[in-house]
């Protein structure tokens, strides 16, 4: 969770599956962040579509956690540091 925070603090960032997939697929992603009580289904889903860009991938805490660090309102499976 340290390296998260820091990461929010020293980089850009995009919350959420549409707005990391987007960003994946402009090759602007350099690290991923999944939430560890993300549903199973789901985070096959991310690792899966993550594989085929060269990104980091790191599970730690929870999407009430992940939400309250980007200050939106609802929970957050994922987050994406960008390049």
């Amino acid at each position: 969770m340290k390296n998260l925070i820091a990461d929010l603090k020293a980089n850009k960032h995009v919350a959420g599956v549409r707005q990391v997939n987007r960003n994946l697929l402009e090759n602007k992603i350099k690290k991923v962040y999944l939430a560890t009580d993300c549903e199973k289904d789901f985070e096959k889903k991310v690792l899966e579509h993550v594989k085929n860009f060269d990104v980091k991938v790191e599970v730690c805490g929870t999407r009430q956690e992940f939400a309250k660090l980007c200050n939106i309102e609802v929970l957050c499976a994922v987050i994406g540091i960008v390049k």
